[in-house]
């Protein structure tokens, strides 16, 4: 495993993260690796693992990671192990291993688990998989399945997927299409670019190959297993995952609650980056926040 500071980030995510200084390390996967950022790696508490969404990237976490400054905090970049032999095994069952992996090398042995989207099904891959080493977990904008998922979004992924399996690269409107669905209203200039540049850069084969896997995935029947209290966040107007999406994971998850942020979007840490981090926070201190739309 190495480790070396992070790519310098650009004037406006200093000013959103006061400078958080995020610490850049890899683990070895067969045949890649994994990349991931920490952040108050010093703190005593319990550490907090950030699985960002497909179209999204680690940097979706700055705000969070700020807003839990006295927690350590790791971004897992899921895009990296595209630079490496990463064919034999795309999907969020091989992103589960590959956090796991992550937890082996840094000693980690339990965490808490906040992931959205695609992130999300991972993070529900992994509480089931490994419920000892989850502690509390958080699931935003996302399902036990993909079924169901909202026509826009699941079109603008099947326009990704035909484009890459004809062995298009990766276009800038594809990529901004995509990562714009998952606001209520776009991030400033250079925000904005950090986040397209992040999927442009990432193999569209890769891509492609694990949403096909996300899609194939139906984790309804393992939600029992999932031992961690969960919260389930859904932002009102997401564009990808309904309000039944997150009442299938509220029911099914043993000890859960569900939550709505009115106008957030489908990743509101973005959107809503105060609210979001305050909730977060709650939960993983154990209390019960004010409550801020319906759910159980």
């Amino acid at each position: 495993m190495s480790m070396r500071p992070a790519p310098a980030l650009t004037p406006t995510d200093l000013t959103r993260s006061r400078a958080v200084e995020a610490h850049h390390r890899t683990v070895p996967l067969p045949g890649t690796s994994l990349s991931y950022h920490v952040t108050g790696a010093g703190a005593a508490a319990t550490p907090v693992v950030l699985l960002h969404p497909w179209f999204g990237c680690w940097q979706f976490w700055t705000s969070t990671m700020r807003g839990l400054s006295e927690r350590p905090c790791y971004a897992v970049d899921f895009y990296s192990p595209a630079a490496g032999e990463w064919s034999a095994a795309p999907g969020p069952a091989a992103l589960a291993d590959a956090v796991v992996a992550m937890l082996d090398a840094e000693g980690l042995d339990q965490v808490d688990v906040v992931g959205n989207s695609v992130g999300g099904i991972v993070a529900q891959v992994i509480a089931s998989t490994v419920p000892e080493r989850v502690r509390r977990l958080v699931l935003v904008g996302t399902g036990a399945s993909t079924h169901g998922a909202l026509p826009g979004f699941a079109q603008a992924v099947d326009r990704w997927i035909d484009a890459a399996r004809d062995g298009g690269a990766a276009s800038r409107p594809a990529a901004e299409e995509a990562v714009g669905m998952l606001f209520t209203r776009r991030p400033d200039a250079p925000v904005w670019e950090t986040f397209v540049q992040a999927v442009l850069r990432t193999d569209p084969r890769y891509v492609a190959a694990v949403l096909e896997a996300a899609r194939r995935l139906d984790l309804t029947p393992r939600l029992s297993r999932i031992t961690a209290p969960t919260l389930v966040v859904r932002g009102s107007e997401d564009c990808a995952r309904t309000a039944e999406h997150a009442a299938v994971l509220a029911a099914g998850i043993p000890s859960a609650r569900s939550v709505e942020l009115p106008g957030a979007g489908h990743s509101p840490m973005v959107d809503q980056p105060d609210r979001f981090t305050g909730l977060v926070a709650a939960h993983l201190d154990g209390s019960t926040p004010e409550p801020v739309g319906s759910g159980r």
